[in-house]
């Protein structure tokens, strides 16, 4: 019969790196190259930014400077340290584990010793990359599981604020269409439905009035700035039906209070050809034409774009089985899993940086069973992590976004 260990482990040092590298730095846009790594973060890092015009001028046997000023700025990496605490009981770990690993019939029961601290860090590790990717780019009030008291902004809101970013909005047809009414069951009346399909993604704002998300609990959130999968109703209504960032939990949206008024904004496949059209054009070619530049944009948004090919291809038998390259007049789209909805961003990954502290003594992974201590039978685990993230040159990023 398989003999069960769990030691008091506590990481630290090389060890620990490799952990903390698959927490932090394993997060779906950063494999992908989508940012530039800085390690060793340990406190605020200053990024210097500096930019200056170029002048050609006439020959000249003397020096004379073109007389520009080169513009100096800095941002910043502020480091926030944050961690995961969990604790399990002893049988229902080993039920887990059993449930996994061991195979059936008499023979499965000899497989040596299992050491069950590498099973329970390995059994949260993939919702702990998908939790940072979030709040990288979401930031912490759009992270659900970010509970810490620290400011994390996350690079989606920071570039939002920024007064030099690039923005375009989808305030004109056809991406947007007014609303004369949410109710309190979320059916949304409209003009006209004709442009919508079940399962496209909308972003609501300027709601008037007092509706609000009640998906997690009372009071809720403000309807305006949330965006929502829907189902269309009738030629003029349509229901909210879950939060976009609902799409882990799978919880079906529920409201309170009612509006008057509100503002729909969505890219879907009726109009996604005119959007990336409409972006492509406005990117900066300087920006556009280098190697490491991304246009980055929701899942939803490439289903609208597959389907658009779809719809579009002329003489094509198989239009509606092949998969659809995701590029746009050779330009590579990359698809980013957790997301906010509505929203393409084009920057270069040298002018979007993740600071990270791999080996610092603020990083720490300890696995202990209690029993030896309080005699409880149950084991603890806690991840203690670091991290920050910001952009450097905000006039070369490109910002689309609903609100």
């Amino acid at each position: 019969m398989a003999q069960f260990t769990f030691t008091n482990n506590t990481y630290a040092g090389e060890a620990l790196a490799g952990f903390m590298a698959s927490t932090l730095l394993e997060a779906d846009s950063v494999k992908r190259g989508l940012l530039t790594v800085i390690n060793d973060v340990k406190s605020r890092k200053i990024i210097l930014d500096v930019d200056d015009d170029v002048k050609l001028q006439n020959p000249s046997g003397m020096f004379i400077d073109q007389g520009t000023t080169a513009r100096q700025d800095e941002t910043y990496l502020d480091p926030v340290t944050y961690e995961f605490m969990k604790q399990e009981q002893w049988d229902k770990l080993v039920q887990s584990w059993e449930a996994q690993s061991l195979t059936p019939g008499a023979f499965g029961d000899y497989e040596g010793v299992v050491d069950l601290s590498d099973f329970m860090v390995q059994r949260y590790l993939t919702k702990i990359q998908i939790a940072n990717e979030r709040l990288y780019w979401l930031g912490k009030s759009a992270t659900q599981e970010a509970t810490f008291t620290a400011a994390f902004k996350g690079l989606l809101p920071a570039i939002a604020e920024s007064t030099g970013v690039y923005k375009v909005g989808l305030s004109k047809a056809p991406t947007y269409m007014s609303a004369s009414g949410i109710d309190a069951n979320g059916v949304v009346t409209v003009t006209s439905t004709t442009t919508l399909t079940d399962g496209d993604v909308i972003t609501v704002s300027a709601a008037t009035g007092t509706s609000k998300d009640t998906t997690n609990g009372a009071p809720g959130v403000d309807v305006a700035a949330q965006s929502y999968f829907i189902k269309v109703l009738g030629a003029t209504t349509f229901k909210l039906v879950r939060n976009y960032n609902e799409i882990n939990t799978r919880k079906a949206a529920t409201f309170t209070g009612t509006s008057s008024v509100a503002s729909i904004s969505y890219v879907n496949a009726s109009n996604v050809l005119g959007v990336l059209s409409s972006v492509y054009s406005q990117l900066d070619p300087a920006d556009r034409s280098q190697e490491d530049f991304n246009l980055q944009i929701p899942l939803h948004i490439g289903y609208a774009y597959a389907q658009a090919q779809a719809n579009n291809a002329t003489n094509v038998l198989n239009a509606f089985t092949d998969k659809k390259k995701m590029d746009y007049l050779g330009m590579p789209l990359q698809l980013m899993n957790h997301w906010q909805a509505n929203t393409i961003l084009g920057a270069r990954s040298t002018n979007l940086f993740l600071g990270v502290d791999l080996l610092g003594d603020a990083s720490e992974l300890s696995t202990v069973y209690m029993k030896p201590y309080t005699n409880d039978n149950v084991v603890r685990m806690k991840a203690r992590m670091k991290a920050a993230v910001n952009f450097k040159f905000a006039n070369e990023l490109f910002y689309l976004s609903a609100i």
